[in-house]
């Protein structure tokens, strides 16, 4: 099946918006990054639990959302140029997300960060693979064993 360009610029300028508008103006509004100094960012920073717990249910369905669309981008793109397919990070994360509803995406990742208060500062996306991810995983990134893969 072949998919139209339109369709996989039409999925990428969605997943941007969706970023931008639930991600990084959520965050501003809601004050969870730093006060703008006058300096462009380096890199994006990385959503931790500290952010996320306060953040709005409808910004975080929008970074599940914007998660999701990348990952659809990625395998619209591999069906077009196969030579491309690996079974890196967005390969896994759409395997073991597959069937998992956004609702029950963000309230795992809640659920996690009330009942550990002391693991604040790991990465939204390390707790996504660690709950959900992970356990509905036969190989790991690149087919490694499980064993060796604590993270993405």
């Amino acid at each position: 099946m072949k998919t139209p360009k339109r369709v996989i610029h039409y999925c990428f300028a969605v997943s941007l918006v969706a970023g931008l508008a639930g991600g990084s103006l959520a965050f501003a509004a809601e004050g969870a990054l730093p006060a703008e100094s006058g300096k462009a960012l380096s890199e994006m920073p990385v959503l931790t639990g500290n952010e996320w717990q306060a953040l709005q249910t409808e910004s975080k369905m929008a970074f599940i959302l914007g998660v999701g669309h990348v990952v659809t981008i990625e395998e619209n793109v591999i069906l077009k140029h196969p030579e491309l397919k690996r079974k890196g990070f967005s390969a896994k994360l759409s395997e073991g997300l597959a069937g998992v509803p956004m609702d029950t995406i963000v309230r795992t990742v809640d659920e996690f960060y009330q009942k550990n208060p002391d693991e604040l500062d790991l990465p939204v996306m390390g707790v996504i693979w660690r709950q959900l991810v992970r356990p509905k995983l036969k190989t790991g990134i690149a087919d490694q064993p499980l064993t060796s893969q604590t993270g993405p």
